[in-house]
């Protein structure tokens, strides 16, 4: 059976370059093509220093999908071009698994709509690591016995949303837990954001109750540790209908 065919947008940004990197190591996935709005022509393989794969970096999205033969894609550009870059793939019939993060509540819905209408899946993760996953999955269980909390998440000095797709996931998650019907009602579970250079990717879930704290805290201090969450996604994906958003650990 042959490996599902993988298109990496955004190819050329860190992240971009660490899927790159992941994917080739996989045995599971092939990587055939990359989109980014830089070094348009250039071999990925030199972008990310793994000598020649014969592998162009482009800049046509709707063309390199239907010519590269393209099973699945992966987004990780920008928030400004996340959502059209996601439409493409599902106008093409593309399931796309998305790491950007900052896509409106009303841009998820068009997503959604279109995901239906085209029977394409489409899973956006807010967070790739496992270790991150099970933070919230903590957090969530901790917020049914423990209300008074808040979040603090911490990332690198160019992320630009705030605050992080993940702590609004988190906060979700906990305000079900609490049985509140604002699942997005800022004051109910304040977030307080954090742009330093040397930061990757952090957040802690700080419970405060009568004479007792609770920390949950989760660090990803290299961008590698994403690589396994990403390529659990892509299995998702493969058996997904419609849009979902999370990733599900079993």
């Amino acid at each position: 059976m042959s490996k599902p065919r993988i298109c990496v947008i955004g190819c050329c940004g860190k992240m971009g370059q660490t899927v790159c990197r992941g994917l080739l190591a996989s045995s599971d996935f092939q990587l055939v093509a990359g989109v980014d709005i830089t070094r348009i022509g250039d071999d990925i393989g030199q972008v990310i220093n793994a000598g020649q794969l014969g592998i162009p970096v482009t800049s046509n999205l709707q063309s390199t999908l239907s010519d590269s033969k393209v099973d699945l894609a992966i987004d990780f550009s920008n928030p400004d071009a996340v959502t059209s870059n996601v439409a493409q793939c599902l106008g093409e019939s593309v399931p796309a698994l998305v790491g950007t993060t900052g896509i409106s509540t009303e841009d998820v819905e068009k997503l959604r709509h279109l995901s239906d209408k085209t029977r394409t899946p489409a899973l956006i993760v807010p967070n790739f690591a496992i270790g991150a996953l099970l933070m919230m999955e903590f957090a969530e269980k901790a917020a049914r016995f423990l209300p008074h909390a808040e979040i603090i998440e911490l990332h690198h000095a160019q992320k630009v949303d705030k605050p992080s797709g993940t702590s609004k996931r988190t906060r979700e998650c906990m305000a079900r837990a609490m049985g509140r019907g604002d699942l997005e009602d800022p004051a109910l579970i304040p977030i307080h954001s954090v742009r330093l250079p040397g930061l990757v990717a952090h957040q802690e879930v700080i419970f405060g109750d009568v004479g007792q704290l609770l920390t949950i805290r989760h660090d990803s201090f290299q961008r590698e540790s994403f690589i396994p969450g990403i390529l659990l996604g892509l299995k998702q994906l493969l058996n997904l209908k419609g849009l979902k958003i999370g990733l599900e650990l079993k």
